[in-house]
């Protein structure tokens, strides 16, 4: 049956379009959540008219998720998992943790659906995955698997602070080999 969105509706579209749902979605869900309407002339009349105001939304939802992507990009997330001793994890980190550990760490919800892992995390390190944040505001997250250890009591803020500093370590490091290379450079130009 086809309805209109009355608002953004996860995995079914946003708000202003005409989609196909099941008879039953619409009856039990969509409608008794005010989610859509029917799709009658009427109804779609309605929605010409409204036109401007739900792509003015649309802009506007558009420029808060960039603006959290921004945000997003100089933030890093702490995924804890098991592992033995060589730092390989007893089985892979999922979307949905990645996902939870943004909620607890950054305070923003990513569905898991919408996280992209380009290769399986089988190992303790450093990744880079991808998360649309909105539509097609797609934002790369550095994320850090760590090893999860029985007796480890640190709090998840210690464990970010910890990181944090190693992160700007290695950011300190790579700038000083950085600005070594172009003095060496420098110097042998002038010769």
């Amino acid at each position: 049956m086809k309805v209109i969105l009355l608002e953004d509706v996860p995995r079914v579209g946003h708000e202003g379009e005409i989609v196909d749902v099941a008879d039953g979605y619409l009856r039990n869900y969509l409608e008794p959540h005010k989610l859509a309407v029917k799709a009658t002339r009427g109804a779609i009349r309605d929605l010409e008219t409204r036109r401007s105001a739900i792509a003015r939304r649309d802009d506007q939802k558009r420029v808060i998720a960039e603006q959290k992507a921004q945000e997003l990009r100089k933030q890093r997330i702490v995924v804890r998992a098991p592992a033995g001793e060589s730092g390989r994890l007893h089985g892979s980190v999922t979307t949905g943790q990645i996902a939870e550990a943004a909620e607890q760490q950054l305070s923003i919800i990513l569905d898991r659906r919408d996280i992209d892992i380009p290769e399986p995390i089988r190992e303790v390190g450093s990744y880079l995955i991808h998360a649309r944040i909105y539509k097609s505001v797609q934002v790369e997250l550095p994320v850090r698997v760590i090893a999860l250890d029985a007796d480890d009591e640190r709090s998840v803020e210690e464990i970010l602070q910890e990181v944090a500093d190693e992160v700007a370590a290695e950011e300190a490091a790579a700038e000083a080999a950085e600005a070594e290379v172009s003095e060496e450079s420098d110097e042998g130009s002038e010769e």
